[in-house]
């Protein structure tokens, strides 16, 4: 492959991770539809406490109180938050980790999903509290559906991302 077919393209980052991250959000919702808890909001409070201050200071915290935006424990501002993140992590897979994955789009998403989910087990969740994997709080089969809904978010970031970029190549050609 020359580097003009491996540049990642933003359109198919975003279109793929925005695809992705719905999906994600749906698997998520659909736990909530049975009363089984998840892991949620790890990562907004793992880094609540060190943006408070930096944001208040700068002024963004006022500006976005004048402007109306939600305070961040309302559902409206975690949903932005978590549709944000998705967004960002396709672009990181796009213009970072892609490249660098051995396989195929499976096994690329596969490996990105086991990556970050390591990081949120291991770190996130219980450095907020709710210990290795969320086990303080939920149960297994809590912990195994936002396990799975994480890694559909993955698996079809780098399947649709592939796709995208294989149709806009054969578009170019």
């Amino acid at each position: 492959m020359t580097i003009e077919t491996r540049r990642p393209a933003i359109g198919a980052a975003l279109a793929a991770g925005s695809i992705a991250i719905v999906l994600n959000s749906l698997a998520l919702k659909a736990a909530d539809l049975i009363n089984l808890p998840t892991a949620k909001g790890g990562l907004l409070r793992l880094v609540t406490p060190w943006l408070s201050p930096l944001l208040g200071a700068s002024g963004v915290a006022r500006g976005w109180t004048a402007v109306g935006g939600p305070p961040p424990k309302s559902p409206t501002f975690q949903i932005g938050f978590h549709l944000a993140v998705g967004i960002l992590m396709a672009l990181a897979y796009a213009f970072v980790i892609e490249r660098r994955l051995p396989g195929r789009p499976l096994v690329k998403g596969l490996l990105y999903a086991l990556a970050v989910w390591l990081l949120n087990a291991f770190v996130v969740l219980p450095v907020t509290g709710e210990g290795i994997a969320g086990a303080t709080h939920l149960t297994i089969a809590g912990m195994m559906w936002f396990a799975a809904a994480h890694t559909l978010f993955f698996v079809a970031l780098a399947l649709l991302y592939a796709s995208f970029q294989d149709r806009a190549f054969r578009s170019s050609e």
